[in-house]
């Protein structure tokens, strides 16, 4: 049985007779990307009738639900890292038989998920390091001064590389106030209302706007990255030349929209409103279209069937 979608329930959650809570909805979706909680744990409103977590489909994260595509499976990469970043606690497990995940590695005080072959190589290094180092005479003579020579230039490389890095990013300040280049990078904003702000060139990026309030906002060049932009309201905005690669756009009003030349790529844009939208140059290479299509690579201004 579903039951209806109300963002002010509280969830009572069940495994194997053990009964926590009460959570709100958010937090349970939280706990599914986190996999504090499974889709075989139970759930109720009352802790009289329980369901099935799975038989809650306004529970789940809808990243669960594309993840048969290379694309889909790095929306979820990416809803568990931005999670994980949220996250207060030191991700202490809620259910004592759950056991750590094998990828999960501590940063300072958080836990981020690692790639398989990060793992590997990894493993690779500490195998050489361990390995018996052949013993050998140090080079004499020509061979000293072309050794030398090799190390000085590999050493100048280094250095101008070193050189044309550029400085990393500044850390997010999720208090600071709406201005043009603002780092709300990760941050959670559920619901601001941001209508006719200039945030210009701003960083965005995995952060959570989910119904946000964006009309008539000037964000361009701005940072959207994987940002949650479910259900938000974006009318009239101005995202030219922004980037929104992997963004969240269901449901998204979009209407009258400037998005000329920004970067759609892998966003999903599915049942979002882009009446009127301006999309001149926009990249919608792989983008999950409004009725579910996925643009063919290379589109540019409209969605080319693959």
């Amino acid at each position: 049985m579903e039951l209806m979608e109300n963002e002010h329930q509280l969830w009572f959650t069940r495994r194997n007779g053990e009964v926590r809570g009460p959570y709100p909805e958010r937090l349970i979706r939280s706990y599914l990307l986190l996999g504090r909680l499974r889709m075989d744990d139970e759930v109720s409103l009352d802790q009289q009738r329980w369901y099935a977590l799975r038989s809650q489909p306004h529970l789940i994260p809808v990243e669960f639900y594309d993840t048969d595509t290379p694309e889909g499976r790095e929306r979820l990469l990416q809803a568990k890292r931005r999670e994980d970043e949220r996250s207060p606690e030191r991700r202490a497990r809620p259910y004592p038989d759950e056991l750590s995940s094998q990828t999960d590695q501590r940063a300072g005080d958080r836990r981020r998920p690692e790639p398989p072959e990060l793992v590997s190589h990894r493993y690779q290094r500490v195998q050489l390091l361990q390995s018996p180092k052949p013993s050998s005479n140090l080079p004499q003579g020509p061979r000293l001064w072309i050794g030398l020579a090799v190390g000085l230039l590999g050493l100048l490389l280094l250095l101008w590389l070193g050189m044309d890095r550029q400085e990393p990013d500044a850390a997010a300040d999720c208090l600071a106030p709406a201005q043009p280049g603002v780092n709300w990078s990760y941050c959670r904003m559920v619901g601001m209302d941001l209508r006719g702000q200039d945030l210009t060139g701003a960083n965005l990026s995995n952060a959570d706007l989910l119904g946000a309030k964006l009309s008539e906002a000037r964000l361009v060049g701005a940072d959207l990255g994987y940002a949650d932009l479910r259900r938000a309201r974006l009318d009239r905005a101005d995202l030219s030349g922004a980037r929104l690669t992997g963004a969240m756009l269901q449901e998204t009003v979009l209407t009258d929209t400037r998005l000329a030349g920004a970067d759609l790529s892998h966003a999903d844009l599915r049942g979002a409103r882009l009446d009127h939208a301006d999309l001149t140059g926009a990249i919608l290479s792989r983008t999950l279209w409004t009725d579910g299509r996925v643009c063919a690579s290379g589109s540019i201004g409209t969605c080319e069937s693959p």
